[in-house]
């Protein structure tokens, strides 16, 4: 339904619930003004807390995108419906046009879209994973073990596990584990880096854990020693949960509207030898704040020798960066670059810090910056 521009307009359309229940609402639009805004009937009653909903502008005519409809308490509104037809009705309540393509009603407990988060559901979220990842989600650097730029990482348990890159925030839900034994992390600053380091041994392995920021992204490498190899090799590692925008908490989708129908479970992990990660879904998400940030994680292991080597890259991607790492193998050595298609001068240009880490047969690793600068981290 385009134009649509009078005040009082309205369109409705009927639909059949198969159980009754409570129902959220998502619509698929596009509008080239900053917002539009619609009041929301069902079977002729304006929905309390849908007088007026805003809409905010996608950017053209033909760019579409979802937004899950905000209720009265900041979270996304809760619509009860019995079984049986009812209809949907939207009410132009300014003067502002709107492409309306699709209207979705469905269960809280799907994720179509950005969701707003109640202050409840947001508290809920943070008390679900591991103490201080939650502090970070509620508190941001104030609970933070290293900050540097718009990067802060904390480490519950002594593993990276929380991180926040400006005003998003990402988590492991289930982190790095290992076998026994704690990680004593050390930090240093070599030029624009921070870089947090920790080394773990056992009876059967020597393991480097390596975080690296420059203040716009951050890299984490683990490089273990062992007659051992790569298991599960995962693809995907999850990208962020949460983003702020505008001072209100979001919760992030896995994916877009169109691939919001997904069959069977999602179970990968990474194992190196007896360090694993593994996570039960894969989410990655945008922000539509100019430079976009894109968060993403993904594992690109790779095996020289007795030495396994697997590394991530946590966002953001600033135009035109990426979040993805470059990975090689020379000869005995796992050569990582900080960026996989953003050359030097480009990087410059944009104010994207560069570096270089080599993973040598121990498991030791030399962190070079663009300026020639270097950190050796010994092996463990």
């Amino acid at each position: 339904m385009s134009y649509w521009e009078e005040p009082g307009v309205a369109v409705t359309c009927r639909f059949e619930v198969a159980e009754a229940g409570e129902y959220c609402l998502t619509l698929r639009y596009a509008c080239t003004w900053p917002d539009t805004r619609r009041r929301i009937s069902i079977d002729d009653e304006v929905v309390p807390g849908l007088e007026d909903v805003l809409l905010p502008g996608t950017g053209s005519w033909a760019d579409f995108s979802a937004m899950t409809v905000a209720g009265p308490d900041g979270g996304r509104a809760r619509i009860p419906l019995g079984a049986g037809v009812h209809t949907l009705t939207l009410t132009n309540v300014d003067s502002r046009g709107l492409a309306w393509d699709q209207a979705l009603l469905h269960g809280p407990e799907d994720l179509p879209a950005d969701a707003p988060l109640s202050e409840e559901e947001l508290q809920e979220l943070a008390e679900a994973l591991p103490q201080d990842a939650g502090r970070v989600l509620l508190e941001g650097e104030r609970a933070a073990a290293l900050v540097h730029g718009a990067v802060r990482v904390a480490l519950p348990g002594n593993m990276p596990l929380a991180v926040t890159v400006g005003d998003v925030f990402f988590v492991l839900p289930r982190p790095l584990t290992y076998e026994s034994g704690l990680l004593e992390w050390t930090s240093d600053r070599i030029g624009p880096l921070h870089v947090l380091r920790a080394p773990y041994v056992d009876e059967t392995m020597r393991v480097s854990f390596v975080v690296i920021t420059n203040g716009h992204s951050c890299v984490s490498v683990v490089a273990a020693q062992s007659s051992e190899g790569l298991e599960g090799q995962a693809d995907h590692l999850p990208g962020p949960l949460v983003a702020w925008r505008d001072g209100r908490p979001w919760r992030l989708a896995p994916g877009p509207l169109a691939d919001k129908l997904q069959s069977g479970e999602s179970t990968r992990a990474l194992r190196i030898n007896g360090v694993v990660a593994s996570v039960d879904d894969y989410l990655s998400a945008s922000v539509e704040e100019e430079p976009i940030p894109h968060l993403q994680l993904h594992w690109q292991p790779l095996r020289t020798g007795d030495v396994s080597v697997a590394t991530a890259k946590v966002g953001p991607s600033v135009a035109p960066g990426d979040v993805s790492v470059a990975t090689r193998v020379d000869g005995d050595e796992v050569v990582i670059r900080s960026s996989a298609h953003v050359p030097p001068a480009l990087a410059a240009f944009y104010g994207m810090p560069q570096f270089e880490v080599r993973v040598q047969a121990d498991a030791s690793m030399t962190v070079t910056t663009e300026a020639g600068e270097t950190l050796e981290v010994t092996a463990p």
